[in-house]
Protein backbone atom coordinates (compact mmCIF):
# COMPACT_ATOMS: atom_id res chain seq x y z
CA UNK A 1 0.00 0.00 0.00
CA UNK A 2 2.87 2.41 1.08
CA UNK A 3 4.50 1.81 -2.91
CA UNK A 4 1.21 2.75 -4.68
CA UNK A 5 0.73 5.85 -2.81
CA UNK A 6 4.77 6.67 -3.57
CA UNK A 7 3.90 5.56 -7.03
CA UNK A 8 1.00 7.78 -6.99
CA UNK A 9 2.78 10.81 -5.74
CA UNK A 10 5.34 10.90 -8.12
CA UNK A 11 3.24 10.37 -10.86
CA UNK A 12 1.18 13.37 -9.62
CA UNK A 13 4.45 15.35 -9.44
CA UNK A 14 5.30 14.41 -12.67
CA UNK A 15 2.06 15.79 -14.28
CA UNK A 16 2.58 18.89 -12.63
CA UNK A 17 5.78 19.86 -13.13
CA UNK A 18 5.49 18.54 -17.03
CA UNK A 19 2.12 18.09 -18.23
CA UNK A 20 -0.24 20.93 -16.16
CA UNK A 21 1.70 23.80 -18.24
CA UNK A 22 1.42 22.58 -21.49
CA UNK A 23 -2.32 22.00 -20.30
CA UNK A 24 -2.77 25.22 -19.02
CA UNK A 25 -0.84 27.23 -22.16
CA UNK A 26 -3.24 25.04 -24.48
CA UNK A 27 -6.40 26.61 -22.67
CA UNK A 28 -4.63 29.59 -22.95
CA UNK A 29 -4.62 29.75 -26.51
CA UNK A 30 -7.73 28.36 -27.04
CA UNK A 31 -9.28 31.03 -24.79
CA UNK A 32 -7.25 33.73 -27.27
CA UNK A 33 -8.30 32.33 -30.49
CA UNK A 34 -11.98 33.89 -31.14
CA UNK A 35 -10.58 37.39 -30.33
CA UNK A 36 -7.09 36.70 -32.37
CA UNK A 37 -9.59 34.92 -35.41
CA UNK A 38 -12.07 38.44 -35.08
CA UNK A 39 -9.17 40.90 -35.36
CA UNK A 40 -7.99 38.82 -38.34
CA UNK A 41 -10.91 38.83 -39.86
CA UNK A 42 -12.83 41.21 -39.24
CA UNK A 43 -13.18 44.58 -41.74
CA UNK A 44 -10.63 47.70 -42.29
CA UNK A 45 -12.59 50.92 -40.64
CA UNK A 46 -14.87 52.54 -43.81
CA UNK A 47 -12.36 55.73 -44.48
CA UNK A 48 -9.44 53.09 -45.00
CA UNK A 49 -10.89 51.65 -47.12
CA UNK A 50 -11.99 54.51 -49.43
CA UNK A 51 -8.56 56.03 -48.84
CA UNK A 52 -6.91 52.33 -50.36
CA UNK A 53 -9.34 52.93 -53.07
CA UNK A 54 -8.56 56.35 -53.80
CA UNK A 55 -4.79 55.37 -54.09
CA UNK A 56 -5.48 52.45 -56.43
CA UNK A 57 -7.13 54.91 -58.79
CA UNK A 58 -5.01 57.14 -58.64
CA UNK A 59 -2.12 54.70 -59.37
CA UNK A 60 -3.95 53.14 -62.28
CA UNK A 61 -4.72 56.71 -63.66
CA UNK A 62 -1.00 57.77 -63.67
CA UNK A 63 0.01 54.44 -65.32
CA UNK A 64 -2.76 54.98 -68.75
CA UNK A 65 -1.37 58.21 -68.83
CA UNK A 66 1.81 57.78 -70.30
CA UNK A 67 3.80 55.25 -72.35
CA UNK A 68 6.14 52.24 -70.92
CA UNK A 69 9.16 53.23 -70.18
CA UNK A 70 12.26 50.68 -68.94
CA UNK A 71 10.95 47.45 -67.21
CA UNK A 72 7.95 48.00 -68.14
CA UNK A 73 8.22 47.10 -72.07
CA UNK A 74 7.09 43.93 -73.02
CA UNK A 75 8.86 43.62 -76.22
CA UNK A 76 11.75 41.54 -76.42
CA UNK A 77 13.62 44.30 -79.52
CA UNK A 78 12.49 47.82 -79.54
CA UNK A 79 13.51 50.55 -82.38
CA UNK A 80 15.52 53.27 -80.78
CA UNK A 81 15.54 57.30 -81.89
CA UNK A 82 18.96 58.52 -82.07
CA UNK A 83 19.58 62.04 -80.69
CA UNK A 84 19.27 63.31 -84.27
CA UNK A 85 15.92 61.80 -84.65
CA UNK A 86 16.27 58.65 -86.83
CA UNK A 87 15.48 55.07 -86.56
CA UNK A 88 18.24 52.95 -85.68
CA UNK A 89 17.49 48.76 -86.62
CA UNK A 90 15.87 47.43 -84.03
CA UNK A 91 17.93 46.09 -81.01
CA UNK A 92 17.14 43.74 -77.53
CA UNK A 93 15.39 45.75 -75.09
CA UNK A 94 17.21 44.08 -72.54
CA UNK A 95 20.70 45.19 -74.11
CA UNK A 96 19.55 48.42 -74.26
CA UNK A 97 18.90 48.70 -70.56
CA UNK A 98 22.05 46.91 -69.68
CA UNK A 99 24.32 49.95 -71.98
CA UNK A 100 22.20 53.00 -70.03
CA UNK A 101 22.80 54.77 -67.21
CA UNK A 102 19.33 54.15 -65.48
CA UNK A 103 20.13 56.36 -62.81
CA UNK A 104 20.39 59.58 -65.05
CA UNK A 105 18.19 57.81 -68.24
CA UNK A 106 15.27 55.99 -69.14
CA UNK A 107 14.15 53.79 -71.94
CA UNK A 108 10.56 55.29 -73.25
CA UNK A 109 8.62 54.20 -75.48
CA UNK A 110 7.18 57.19 -77.78
CA UNK A 111 5.09 55.00 -80.44
CA UNK A 112 3.34 51.86 -79.32
CA UNK A 113 4.34 48.62 -81.15
CA UNK A 114 1.90 46.18 -83.35
CA UNK A 115 1.49 42.73 -83.97
CA UNK A 116 5.32 41.96 -85.38
CA UNK A 117 6.46 45.29 -85.31
CA UNK A 118 8.49 46.16 -82.13
CA UNK A 119 7.83 49.93 -80.57
CA UNK A 120 9.35 53.01 -81.23
CA UNK A 121 11.94 53.87 -77.96
CA UNK A 122 13.71 56.54 -76.93
CA UNK A 123 16.76 57.36 -74.61
CA UNK A 124 15.30 60.47 -72.39
CA UNK A 125 17.42 62.42 -69.33
CA UNK A 126 15.00 61.82 -66.13
CA UNK A 127 15.57 65.36 -64.85
CA UNK A 128 14.70 66.35 -68.27
CA UNK A 129 11.65 64.33 -67.86
CA UNK A 130 10.97 65.62 -64.60
CA UNK A 131 11.64 69.26 -65.65
CA UNK A 132 9.16 69.38 -68.53
CA UNK A 133 5.90 67.24 -66.98
CA UNK A 134 6.67 70.34 -63.97
CA UNK A 135 5.99 72.28 -66.44
CA UNK A 136 3.30 71.31 -68.18
CA UNK A 137 1.25 70.61 -65.23
CA UNK A 138 2.06 74.07 -64.07
CA UNK A 139 0.72 74.93 -67.21
CA UNK A 140 -2.43 73.00 -67.04
CA UNK A 141 -2.95 74.92 -63.79
CA UNK A 142 -2.71 78.08 -65.74
CA UNK A 143 -5.61 77.06 -68.04
CA UNK A 144 -4.12 74.79 -70.55
CA UNK A 145 -1.37 76.16 -72.57
CA UNK A 146 0.38 73.57 -74.52
CA UNK A 147 3.84 72.92 -74.38
CA UNK A 148 6.02 71.54 -76.78
CA UNK A 149 9.39 69.46 -76.03
CA UNK A 150 11.98 69.39 -78.51
CA UNK A 151 15.33 67.50 -77.68
CA UNK A 152 18.62 68.13 -79.71
CA UNK A 153 22.09 67.66 -79.13
CA UNK A 154 24.83 70.22 -79.20
CA UNK A 155 26.69 68.14 -81.93
CA UNK A 156 23.73 67.96 -84.03
CA UNK A 157 24.32 67.99 -87.96
CA UNK A 158 23.48 71.28 -89.49
CA UNK A 159 20.96 69.90 -92.01
CA UNK A 160 19.55 67.57 -89.26
CA UNK A 161 19.12 71.12 -87.25
CA UNK A 162 17.41 72.89 -89.61
CA UNK A 163 14.42 70.52 -90.25
CA UNK A 164 14.29 70.50 -86.47
CA UNK A 165 14.13 74.40 -85.97
CA UNK A 166 11.63 74.36 -88.99
CA UNK A 167 9.49 72.36 -86.72
CA UNK A 168 9.74 74.52 -83.47
CA UNK A 169 9.11 77.90 -86.06
CA UNK A 170 5.50 75.88 -86.85
CA UNK A 171 4.67 75.74 -82.61
CA UNK A 172 5.85 78.90 -82.47
CA UNK A 173 3.86 80.01 -84.89
CA UNK A 174 1.06 78.22 -83.24
CA UNK A 175 1.40 80.06 -80.41
CA UNK A 176 2.73 77.11 -78.58
CA UNK A 177 5.26 77.05 -75.57
CA UNK A 178 8.60 75.19 -76.81
CA UNK A 179 11.42 73.75 -73.89
CA UNK A 180 14.46 73.10 -76.52
CA UNK A 181 16.19 70.59 -74.53
CA UNK A 182 20.20 71.06 -75.07
CA UNK A 183 22.21 67.20 -74.02
CA UNK A 184 25.77 65.75 -75.44
CA UNK A 185 25.82 62.29 -76.60
CA UNK A 186 27.53 59.51 -74.30
CA UNK A 187 28.96 58.44 -77.49
CA UNK A 188 30.28 59.95 -80.54
CA UNK A 189 31.63 63.37 -81.07
CA UNK A 190 31.41 65.97 -78.78
CA UNK A 191 30.58 69.41 -79.68
CA UNK A 192 33.06 72.54 -79.09
CA UNK A 193 32.17 75.43 -77.49
CA UNK A 194 31.94 77.20 -80.47
CA UNK A 195 29.93 74.69 -82.33
CA UNK A 196 27.66 74.75 -79.54
CA UNK A 197 27.21 78.91 -79.33
CA UNK A 198 26.22 78.39 -82.95
CA UNK A 199 23.46 75.88 -81.95
CA UNK A 200 22.18 78.05 -79.58
CA UNK A 201 22.26 81.32 -82.11
CA UNK A 202 20.66 79.21 -84.64
CA UNK A 203 17.58 78.41 -82.32
CA UNK A 204 17.07 82.01 -80.65
CA UNK A 205 17.52 83.06 -84.39
CA UNK A 206 14.10 81.16 -84.95
CA UNK A 207 12.45 84.15 -82.51
CA UNK A 208 13.37 86.81 -85.09
CA UNK A 209 11.30 84.74 -87.65
CA UNK A 210 8.19 84.93 -85.38
CA UNK A 211 6.55 88.31 -84.81
CA UNK A 212 5.76 88.71 -81.20
CA UNK A 213 7.39 85.14 -80.25
CA UNK A 214 10.38 85.67 -77.38
CA UNK A 215 12.32 84.04 -75.09
CA UNK A 216 10.40 83.09 -71.77
CA UNK A 217 13.25 83.52 -69.60
CA UNK A 218 17.47 82.52 -69.63
CA UNK A 219 18.45 79.17 -70.27
CA UNK A 220 18.68 76.92 -67.18
CA UNK A 221 21.48 73.43 -66.87
CA UNK A 222 24.66 73.59 -67.97
CA UNK A 223 26.44 74.97 -71.39
CA UNK A 224 28.01 71.35 -72.91
CA UNK A 225 26.34 69.55 -70.35
CA UNK A 226 22.16 69.69 -70.01
CA UNK A 227 20.43 72.38 -70.79
CA UNK A 228 16.92 73.91 -71.68
CA UNK A 229 15.51 76.88 -73.41
CA UNK A 230 12.34 78.21 -73.06
CA UNK A 231 10.70 79.66 -75.80
CA UNK A 232 7.13 81.21 -76.47
CA UNK A 233 4.97 82.07 -79.68
CA UNK A 234 2.40 83.89 -80.74
CA UNK A 235 -0.60 82.92 -82.66
CA UNK A 236 -0.15 84.81 -86.34
CA UNK A 237 -2.57 86.73 -88.10
CA UNK A 238 -3.15 85.24 -91.61
CA UNK A 239 -2.54 87.60 -94.42
CA UNK A 240 -4.95 89.59 -95.89
CA UNK A 241 -4.52 89.29 -99.97
CA UNK A 242 -5.74 92.06 -101.71
CA UNK A 243 -8.43 91.69 -104.01
CA UNK A 244 -7.36 90.80 -107.69
CA UNK A 245 -8.97 92.89 -110.69
CA UNK A 246 -10.63 91.23 -112.98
Amino acid sequence: MRNLKCVSSTATALHRVFIAPIEQSQLQLHQRTPLLTSLSTSKPPPFLLNQQKRTLVSLVRAEKSRLPRDDEIKSWSVVLVDEDGKLQEPRSTMAILDSMDRKKDSLVVVKPGEPGVPPICKIMNKVAMREAEKARRKAEKKGGITIKSMELNWAIDGNDLGHRLNKLKEFLMKGQRVEVLLAGKKKGRKATEDEARAVIKRIKGVLTEVDGAREMKPMEGKFLGTATLFLEGKVQKATLREPEES
